[in-house]
Formats: C-alpha cells, structure tokens, sequence
C-alpha cells in the first residue's frame, strides 16, 4: 500500500514516522538458521525526496534483535535519526526520521522500523569516487597489514591459503591478501565498484563476483579466511550473514569483521548537544543517508549470537579511529579515556569456526 507524503520538519516529540498501517498481513523473514529472523509488517511506503532525489523505501518493524533475539519492544530508544545530516541547528531540519533503538540485552543499535529501500542501487549504485576521496584509490604497501598478520597467526599461515572479501568494493583488501601469499576472490555487490576495482585497481574479473551475500555462493568449507571490513552494519541480516560466511570456511578457519562500536563515545555527547537544542535527534547510525549504517555492535552481540551460532570468539579489539566535533585541545585527553574504557569509534572481532559444527544453508532473511 503506497501513500504519498509531504516533507515537514520533524518535531522535537518526534520518535517515529506515524503512517496508515498497511492492510499486508504480518510477514516472517526466514532465518539463516532455519527459525525466524523476525515478525515484521509491511509499513505503507514511503517517497523520500532528499536534494532532488527520489527514494522509494519500505519500513519493516523488528520485533527480535537480529544478533541476540531479545524482545525489541524492550529496547531502549535512543532518540531519532532523520534521512540526513542534523547538523548544528536540527530544528531547521526537515526529513524523514526513524527512531534509534538499543537492545537491551546485547546492546545491539538498530533503527526501528527498518528501511529498505525498493532499490540498493539508490544506495549503493554511485561512482566510487563519490564515495571515497582521490587517495584512497593508492593502495598503500601497509594497507590491511594488521589484519593480514593477526589472521596469519591465528590460522598458523602456509602460502596458498583461501580469502574471500565480502563487500570486496574497488578490491584493495583483495591486492594485499594476494601480495601476501593468499589465493583471494571477492564479492561486491556494486556494479560502479566492481568496475573500478578491475579497470582501476586490476582485479581480475573471475575474482570479483557482482554480487551481494544473498546472491552469492559457494562451496562449503572452501576460505581459510573471510573478512567482513567495513561491511556487517549495512546489510539487513548481519546474524545471517555471518552464518552464510561460517557455511563457506574450512573448519578452524577465521572470520574477520570491522563494525561501528555502540559502546563510541562520541555520539553520546553529540546527542546531549541535540537534547540541549531541544530535539531528541542522535547522531546513531545512518539508515537512509550515507554511509547507510543499519547497526552499531558490541562485544556481547557477537557473544550472544555465538551462543546459537556455535562459532568461537578468537580476538578483539576497539580502535578510537578519527575524532571529530570537538576542539583540537580536548582531543589528546579524549582519545586516551576511549583507549583505556574501550569506548572507541570501531569494534573488531575475529571469530573461529567449529570443527564439529554443521551450518544451515538457508537462504538470509530481511532482504525481500
């Protein structure tokens, strides 16, 4: 059921976008491991106009967490998160906001309802260019060191072991595995990306499959190694992804996966600016703006997950990463209090697979 809808700004009391309840029955999402991902309904949807553009989303309500399956009408709400930057003054803002929940179990961030767009070339279908800045096009001889070493020591590496790169983008993870002695193929679900990486970058177009981790597949048992850098917190089912990835490693192998930490410091004093302005905005995550971050994670929701997933976690670490909107002075001091609390901008868990665990091959829920 379509409705069209005009673009006001969002009042401070705003916690979600109010629409006519759709007359589609309730839906289930197949889980990777054959149960359910979620009970959702089918919102009316929605046109989302955004500098001249056009978006066509549909927003599905969750009623579990997606890593640990906590009730989400427990879930704390954070605030609301409007379809693009906030900025300094946010109630001369307009948009679409959805609101911003924290599991209260795992500590999973989640939006609520999730938006889905009709089309993830609305979101994905740009030049890498636009994406990234001129130099990230220069694969630097350090690129992706630190992983290639931790995933050689946990794997007691000998040359010639399999990678396999999801969310592969213009292929430079992929360059350094192969520089290291990996056979490395990828996945990239963005046709402009793929492109680059074999014109540009000179990937080999056998390696990179155009595809998302829903489409993709191969053998059982056939990677040593996968990575998920800088890609779990965009897609709709990150449980199911990473059971998909663990059905693809060898026994023993390593999956490695870089996601926003919910546990960052940082949006915590930007949301008190926002409760000062008079809204109850926050700057947590970025469902219908880019970078399209659908979730933050914390340790406890891959622990969770493990608990049903039957994987092992092998290592950690938080990094503070870049700290911005805050004065040049108080940075020091900031980044010193997040290394020792943890409370760093990226989380990084490496997990292990089973030995003796068997992997369902069903198909991922959430993405229709």
């Amino acid at each position: 059921m379509g409705v069209s809808t005009t673009i006001l700004p969002v009042q401070p009391a705003l916690k979600s976008i109010s629409t006519e309840q759709s007359a589609t029955p309730a839906k289930r999402c197949p889980h990777a491991n054959g149960g359910t991902l979620a009970e959702v309904r089918v919102q009316p949807q929605e046109t989302a106009v955004k500098r001249g553009e056009t978006k066509n989303y549909n927003f599905l309500e969750t009623t579990q967490c997606n890593m640990c399956q906590a009730d989400a009408a427990k879930a704390h709400v954070l605030g609301v998160r409007l379809n693009g930057s906030q900025g300094k003054n946010p109630l001369a803002k307009t948009g679409i906001g959805v609101t911003v929940c924290k599991c209260s179990e795992c500590g999973l961030n989640f939006p609520q309802p999730l938006p889905i767009p009709n089309n993830i070339m609305d979101h994905y279908g740009v030049p890498p260019e636009s994406y990234w800045k001129k130099d990230y096009f220069v694969v630097d001889p350090g690129y992706f060191r630190k992983q290639i070493d931790d995933a050689k020591r946990l794997l007691s590496f000998t040359p010639g072991m399999s990678a396999l790169d999801i969310g592969a983008g213009i292929g430079k993870a992929m360059i350094a595995l192969e520089a290291a002695g990996f056979d490395c193929y990828g996945i990239e679900p963005s046709e402009p990306f793929r492109n680059k990486a074999i014109e540009q970058m000179g990937i080999a177009e056998e390696r990179i499959e155009l595809a998302s981790i829903e489409e993709a597949d191969f053998p059982e048992s056939r990677f040593n190694f996968i990575t998920f850098g800088a890609v779990l917190e965009h897609l709709y089912d990150p449980a199911g992804s990473i059971e998909r990835a663990m059905r693809w490693l060898k026994p023993g192998g390593v999956l490695q996966i870089e996601v926003p930490s919910s546990d960052h410091l940082m949006p915590r004093f930007l949301n008190s600016y926002y409760r000062l302005r008079g809204t109850n905005y926050v700057t947590n995550l970025s469902p219908m703006h880019s970078p399209f971050h659908l979730y933050e994670f914390t340790k406890k929701s891959f622990s969770e997950h493990a608990k049903r997933a039957g994987y092992d976690i092998a290592y950690t670490y938080v990094d503070v990463a870049s700290i911005r909107h805050v004065p040049a002075f108080l940075k020091p001091a900031l980044r010193l209090w997040m290394e020792k609390t943890e409370r760093g901008q990226q989380l990084t868990v490496w997990l292990r697979k089973d030995k003796a665990r068997t992997y369902c091959t069903a198909p991922l829920g959430a993405r229709r």
